[in-house]
């Protein structure tokens, strides 16, 4: 009997001592940093950033003995379909393409033309790929923005993702759309989402590392407009004032700076930044005689940093002026938004789920012409900002103090 447990033993330690069988050393792969999708004829072609680990490890782009090394590599491969392209990546890299550490991935305008469809079922249905990667879009060729190399970033995939990150938490006009998220949103109600759009701003992309060696740049990746899908492809672009407006309704609005004038006398110069710390958007819809109206309530509450109008800011009437003049510049903002989405016929902002929740049994008598009736919505915004602080000083720079004994 003890014979016997040893071996049983025995076969159990050999079990957990063996290796991996399908293990891939680091050394054997190329971490892609970036990925973007592009398709020329009947072909895709798919375009890598692939980090370079010597020049990582020794510092930006610099190797032993002296020679300038890039700190990523970009290459491209065509296909019929989508893994085909990439298989084709065996044929002239000497590395296994891994895509786990992926940081953004960047479609053309004409692949979202095209649909989406292809690229969600493929990074869906492959373990390999994250839901996490920030999607973005671009009117020209996607491969200029990954030759693209930042100053401030050793990797330049990895420094879009922080510009994304940044521009949602401090302007929010243009929100960071992750794969799990544009998916959902293109299979929800109203079957639409929204990508920020990437470009390079300025001359032609610096891809050589001598034009890192300069205190300026000729060129710069930027966000810049916010593209408008319906059932996963390309129907439009909104401005970014346009884009903050659909921010504001769909709550997604973290922080902004919000430029107003604060009665000045024509009465269109912006003089004054109000930044808006916190917002929160309430949609409410309300159903009759056939058709939909939706209240907008938005809330939001920050701090005046700039104003350019002699004012006595002690005085709580001017305060309350202020806030008005905010409320009226955010309302216009929306209605502007509304119009450009109405011209579109996409609902992005969310108006299909709040009607979904709310009347269940309307919804499906609308959802299958949703456009046609989305568009005869009329919304009524209802706006309440707070300035809880005015800045350091109660008084403009140009309000005169009065005399003692005046």
């Amino acid at each position: 009997m003890r014979n016997i447990a040893a071996c049983v033993a025995a076969i159990l330690i050999c079990g957990m001592l063996s290796g991996c069988w399908n293990r891939i050393e680091l050394n054997e792969l190329s971490i892609t940093s970036a990925t973007a999708f592009d398709v020329e004829g009947d072909e895709w072609v798919v375009t890598y950033q692939i980090v370079t680990p010597s020049a990582i490890a020794s510092g930006m782009g610099i190797t032993g003995g002296g020679t300038s090394q890039s700190p990523v590599s970009v290459f491209s491969t065509r296909g019929r379909t989508i893994r085909e392209a990439v298989n084709q990546g065996a044929l002239e890299n000497p590395r296994w393409l891994f895509f786990s550490h992926t940081n953004i991935l960047v479609v053309s305008e004409k692949v979202a033309r095209k649909g989406l469809g292809q690229i969600l079922d493929l990074f869906y249905r492959n373990p390999d790929n994250r839901e996490t990667v920030n999607v973005l879009i671009t009117a020209g060729n996607p491969r200029t923005i990954l030759e693209q190399l930042m100053h401030t970033e050793k990797i330049p995939g990895l420094g879009i993702r922080n510009v994304i990150f940044n521009e949602s938490r401090n302007a929010s006009m243009l929100p960071s759309v992750m794969m799990y998220e544009l998916a959902m949103a293109l299979t929800g109600d109203a079957r639409s989402a929204v990508i920020p759009e990437i470009v390079v701003a300025g001359g032609k992309p610096e891809s050589s590392l001598d034009e890192l060696k300069k205190t300026y740049h000729s060129s710069k990746v930027r966000i810049g407009r916010l593209a408008v899908l319906h059932d996963e492809k390309f129907v439009g672009w909104l401005t970014k004032e346009e884009s903050l407006g659909v921010s504001f309704i769909a709550n997604k609005v973290n922080a902004t700076a919000i430029a107003f004038s604060c009665k000045h006398p024509d009465g269109n110069v912006y003089n004054s930044t109000f930044r808006l710390e916190s917002s929160s958007t309430k949609l409410k819809p309300s159903y009759s005689n056939g058709r939909f109206a939706m209240s907008v309530e938005i809330k939001g509450s920050g701090n005046l940093v700039e104003t350019g109008c002699a004012m006595d800011l002690s005085d709580p009437k001017v305060v309350k002026g202020l806030e008005k003049q905010l409320e009226a510049e955010v309302t216009q903002t929306v209605e502007k938004s509304w119009q450009a989405v109405k011209r579109l016929k996409t609902d992005v902002v969310g108006f299909a789920d709040a009607v979904h929740r709310k009347y269940p049994k309307a919804w499906k008598q609308v959802k299958p012409d949703w456009e046609s009736s989305f568009v005869d919505i009329q919304i009524e915004p209802h706006v309440t900002i707070s300035m809880n602080r005015i800045g350091l000083s109660n008084k403009s720079f140009k309000t005169p103090e009065k005399e003692e004994g005046g």
